[in-house]
């Protein structure tokens, strides 16, 4: 096997341990048991720091389609922080560091997306991964059960979890997978995409009660609207199935309680949607409302330090130091704000805000960009996939608004891996190249030279392996 394919595969194997299992995969370090122990991921960045002279040859090309200079002032600060950090306070300016480490996997997926046939390989692994997620999520009801029997795994915080059956990202894989049957219009047992996607979108709002997923499901259709018309009408109608067969269970009499405990009604759906804005309900809604003046609280405060003077402000309050002084039951301090765009403000500074904002602006750039070529050149799979990663990024943003979604590393890897991935096809089109050899049309004429993006020819060896 290609020594290019074969690293490859074990980037998708890690990833694909981070989507699925999430935090108990995150706790998992090297060596194991100890509390200073090197997470896996960070190992791997470290695997492709020391061996980068063999890479090489992919930085011209990483250049000429990355944000490149947004990119290293955000690496530049953010390290420089680190360090600094890591001399105060200790490891853990390195672990509230852990968004700046995972973004480097974005030159990872760019690397590995160099392999010979990767884009086909890839297209397949983000289905299966997605489908495993997607049972892996209706397993959810039955967590504490199977939790119980789960290895546990001791955190640096203090605190054990199981390396199993965790759900801290909620409906953040389901609905992607829900969202990849809709775009590819899968059948299962008969069913057609529209009722799977429906059933999957509702048991999602129904089970996981999290007022991040309301709003997601909306930002979702918003999306569809914009890019695919047609998809927004069939995920509509796909969740009115959803929402029928709802009523009918609850019409049978059958009681459904979610994980905030609280049976399933219109009327908690309600009061927990309303509770975004810290209206007040009842039971567990009230407490969910409470949380939200609680972080108002945690962002006043973190506004007033950043604005104590002038380098705080720019260059933001470092790493290190926990953002709030909130403890959990388990006495684990809350490090983050459950914002993560707050938190990257607060640890950068409005200098690493807006090179961070200055790169995703730029991504998706890159991202409209291929998107419009596959659909000129009517590559489907890969304007499919295109769309599937698209959804796990609109969710994670929204996920990030009130959550320290990028703070995670399961979120922010997959998320910075995905954009290397779109970065590197962007840099095959550009070069004139197909993303799928055994597709390629054999009545589309060659491209008489390829072209940079400052107009300069690319060797058609430059870059690539294949």
């Amino acid at each position: 096997m290609n020594l290019s394919v074969l690293r490859a595969r074990v980037v998708l194997l890690l990833v694909a341990a981070y989507v699925i299992l999430n935090q108990g995969f995150m706790l998992v370090r090297f060596p194991p048991g100890s509390g200073s122990g090197v997470p896996t991921a960070e190992l791997l960045v470290l695997a492709f720091i020391l061996f980068f002279v063999f890479d090489l040859r992919r930085l011209i090309g990483f250049a000429l389609v990355a944000p490149l200079f947004p990119l290293v002032v955000w690496w530049v600060l953010g390290t420089v922080q680190a360090l600094r950090g890591l001399e105060q306070h200790g490891i853990w300016a390195l672990r509230d560091a852990s968004h700046l480490t995972d973004s480097f996997f974005i030159w990872i997926g760019f690397v590995i997306a160099a392999s010979p046939d990767f884009f086909a390989r890839f297209s397949g692994w983000l289905r299966t991964v997605l489908n495993i997620g997607v049972l892996y999520g209706l397993l959810f009801p039955f967590r504490e059960t199977l939790a119980a029997y789960s290895p546990k795994i001791s955190a640096p915080a203090g605190y054990s979890a199981p390396i199993f059956f965790n759900y801290i990202s909620s409906s953040l894989i389901p609905l992607t997978g829900a969202m990849a049957w809709l775009i590819d219009r899968v059948r299962f047992l008969a069913l057609p995409a529209v009722a799977l996607a429906g059933m999957l979108i509702v048991y999602n709002v129904v089970m996981f009660q999290a007022r991040t997923t309301y709003l997601q499901v909306i930002v979702l259709l918003m999306m569809l609207v914009i890019l695919r018309p047609r998809d927004a009408a069939r995920m509509s109608f796909s969740m009115l199935i959803g929402v029928a067969m709802l009523a009918l269970l609850l019409a049978s009499g059958l009681e459904i309680s979610g994980r905030l405990g609280e049976k399933f009604s219109l009327d908690f759906l309600l009061e927990h949607f309303f509770s975004i804005w810290g209206e007040q309900g009842s039971g567990m809604v009230a407490s969910a409302a409470d949380g939200v003046w609680l972080r108002f609280r945690w962002w006043g405060k973190i506004w007033n330090d950043l604005t104590s003077n002038t380098g705080s402000f720019l260059f933001g309050l470092g790493y290190g130091i926990p953002l709030t002084d909130f403890r959990t039951p388990e006495n684990a301090i809350v490090r983050e704000p459950h914002n993560s765009f707050i938190s990257l403000f607060a640890r950068q500074g409005l200098i690493g805000f807006l090179a961070f904002i200055w790169v995703q602006l730029a991504l998706v750039r890159s991202w409209f960009s291929v998107y419009r070529k596959c659909e000129r050149q009517g590559d489907l799979l890969w304007r499919n996939t295109l769309l599937i990663m698209a959804t796990f990024f609109v969710l994670l943003f929204v996920f990030a608004l009130g959550e320290d979604g990028f703070e995670k590393p399961f979120n922010a890897i997959p998320y910075y891996l995905f954009w290397g991935v779109i970065l590197r096809s962007e840099f095959e089109l550009r070069a004139g190249r197909t993303l799928f050899e055994k597709e390629q049309s054999p009545t589309r004429s060659a491209p008489r030279h390829k072209t940079a993006p400052t107009g300069r020819p690319i060797p058609a060896h430059f870059g690539t392996s294949r």
